[in-house]
């Protein structure tokens, strides 16, 4: 005897009306799989970048094989997260871009986040190759000699993001330029000892008194 398909079967609650040879209403099954397709796709999109960047001087002035400091300010950013800012050769949104090949490790400064997400920190900008010289790239103003072997970048940028170095979700990016000589805030060779402060010479000691003075009206002569 043949078994009906609308037959209640042993533990088992069939549901809708099966039709032989057709396709299978899946009804819930659909949506629940969609849902978790979704969340998936949801979870594996990229993170949108953090607020905005400003760059001040842009662009820089600074003597050849030197730096300069410029005043960076940044918004958007996760409360009171340490926060990274660094110069790099590519832009975080070169698909080749890789934190530890394409920014310098001596032009970099890290500070701790705020209340509200915001803040600034001055970060030395160079002229001329990447200051480790590990690296074989430079930032460089049009017309300057390149060492062989280096990319002589006119364009670099500066990058600030949170919590780690290497998170680029949340990165953000402002192009500088370096341009000028002579700049009077130039520092020297970035990663150089520091020069010592120039001593000041000793002021000389007071001259012994000579000469006729008087005590109470009484002359009194002093030999020096």
């Amino acid at each position: 005897m043949a078994t009906s398909p609308h037959r209640r079967l042993a533990g088992v609650k069939v549901i809708g009306r099966v039709r032989p040879g057709g396709p299978q209403r899946v009804g819930g099954i659909a949506a629940v799989a969609a849902l978790l397709v979704a969340a998936m796709l949801a979870l594996g999109a990229p993170a949108v970048a953090q607020g905005s960047i400003t760059v001040t001087p842009n662009p820089v002035p600074v003597a050849t094989d030197s730096y300069t400091e410029v005043q960076v300010r940044w918004s958007g950013q996760p409360a009171g997260t340490l926060i990274f800012a660094s110069v790099c050769v590519k832009s975080t949104k070169d698909p080749d871009f890789q934190v530890g090949v394409h920014c310098s490790p001596l032009a970099q400064v890290e500070v701790n986040g705020t209340a509200d997400g915001s803040g600034s920190a001055l970060v030395p900008v160079f002229r001329g190759q990447e200051p480790t010289t590990d690296l074989p790239w430079g930032c460089f103003a049009p017309g300057d000699a390149v060492p062989s072997g280096v990319l002589g970048a006119t364009t670099c940028y500066l990058r600030v993001t949170n919590d780690l170095v290497l998170n680029n979700d949340d990165a953000v990016e402002a192009a500088i330029a370096v341009t000028g000589a002579g700049n009077p805030v130039d520092r020297g060779v970035l990663g150089a000892p520091v020069a010592a402060a120039p001593v000041a010479p000793a002021a000389p000691a007071a001259p012994t008194p000579s000469g006729p003075t008087t005590l109470d009206g009484v002359p009194i002569a002093f030999t020096g």
